[in-house]
């Protein structure tokens, strides 16, 4: 079996060949490969040390030395290439305490954490499956390295990435794996809210997000509550942002306090919390879709996408509304009026009284845009 490697892949691997140092393409992006799919990425283990790594590639960068990573750039493409190890306890549930460089590639490929990751491949000895990667690749099932157990405590974030690789490839956790996965998941009270929350996002992009749905309840996901269809998801554009919001929306009955907990960013907050307000809106003409534009801005189309993929309704002649809007510059924010607040300033109000005119002006020109004239507007006042 011939896997298709890229030019800077193969030169790193013969390179260290020819200095007598055995090296394979492994994880990911040998089953990327053997499922005819492109990987994101491609990484390298190898007998030689990161000293010699660094020694023998003009261009390196000291990614991660300390785990045996060193970083070869060929041709302004990244490649990590890592010796092989064996690593000791994982005192926080993430990182092990030390490795220990060896020289067999079973024992750096044991510690690996699911059997599809944990094939590698070169052109001179092909694949190399010591744990039936192949056969599970086939039979589209996720099984842990060894002992089930003892893979999730040494690493909580396997837990969620367990449930990624069944969202994205489409594959079922094996028995024993998924027990393990849902007996450990109080663990993840160890990993940080940011790392949670990218698995979640990515999970949350894949063709079954639904996989998740064993951890729900769990001490270390408080904030998940079924609260929606999630199996709905997939129906949604390849957006990304729009995509977690729904996911989060749908398990997460106090949405605000996910937000909080997963340390998500200022504007994807305002981005969810402004879905899901919008949501509950009614929408019955022209001037209340302007109303929507003034609460989300352009992310009123992602709200209609939402609303249709997990409602049913059909919204679009409302998108086209809001497109139309937009295009003929219609007024729906205050910014769009034709005075501002030194103009009611300039006639004697001030404080709060500038701001409460402003938006009583706005509801006047969203219902008639006509009615947007400064003269008009001063009269109105």
């Amino acid at each position: 079996m011939l896997l298709k490697m890229p030019q800077n892949v193969r030169f790193i691997i013969d390179t260290l060949n020819e200095n007598g140092f055995s090296a394979y393409m492994v994880g990911g992006c040998v089953r990327d490969l053997l499922l005819h799919n492109d990987p994101h990425d491609y990484d390298v283990c190898t007998s030689a040390t990161p000293e010699d790594v660094i020694r023998l590639f003009d261009k390196t960068v000291n990614t991660g030395v300390k785990h045996g990573t060193v970083t070869v750039i060929i041709d302004k493409q990244p490649v990590e290439v890592t010796t092989f190890r064996t690593e000791g306890e994982y005192g926080d549930f993430r990182h092990p305490d030390k490795v220990v460089y060896v020289r067999d590639l079973e024992s750096d490929l044991s510690r690996r954490d699911f059997t599809v990751n944990a094939m590698c491949y070169n052109d001179k000895e092909g694949l190399i499956d010591i744990f039936g990667g192949e056969k599970d690749l086939k039979a589209k099932v996720l099984r842990a390295v060894g002992d089930p157990d003892t893979r999730f405590k040494e690493d909580a974030l396997r837990i969620l990435r367990l449930f990624r690789f069944c969202s994205a490839l489409g594959f079922k956790a094996e028995e024993k794996t998924l027990a393990a996965a849902k007996q450990n998941a109080y663990l993840l009270k160890n990993i940080s809210a940011e790392r949670i929350s990218a698995e979640l996002s990515r999970i949350a992009r894949g063709s079954d997000p639904a996989a998740v749905l064993p951890l729900l309840d769990c001490e270390g996901l408080p904030f998940l509550r079924k609260n929606g269809d999630i199996k709905k998801i997939p129906g949604l554009p390849d957006n990304e942002k729009l995509k977690y919001f729904a996911f989060l929306n749908l398990l997460c009955e106090d949405l605000p306090g996910a937000l909080d907990f997963l340390k998500c960013s200022n504007a994807f907050k305002k981005y969810a919390l402004g879905l899901r307000r919008a949501f509950e809106f009614k929408c019955e003409n022209r001037a209340d879709i302007k109303r929507l534009l003034a609460i989300l801005g352009e992310d009123v189309f992602d709200m209609f996408c939402y609303k249709s993929a997990i409602s049913g309704e059909d919204t679009a002649d409302k998108a086209a509304t809001a497109r139309d809007i937009i295009n003929r510059n219609e007024p729906y924010k205050i910014s769009q009026l034709a005075l501002n607040g030194n103009d009611i300033a300039a006639l004697g109000y001030g404080g709060k009284e500038i701001n409460e005119i402003l938006k009583r002006l706005l509801e006047t020109v969203i219902e008639d845009p006509a009615q947007n004239r400064k003269e008009t507007l001063i009269k109105m006042i």
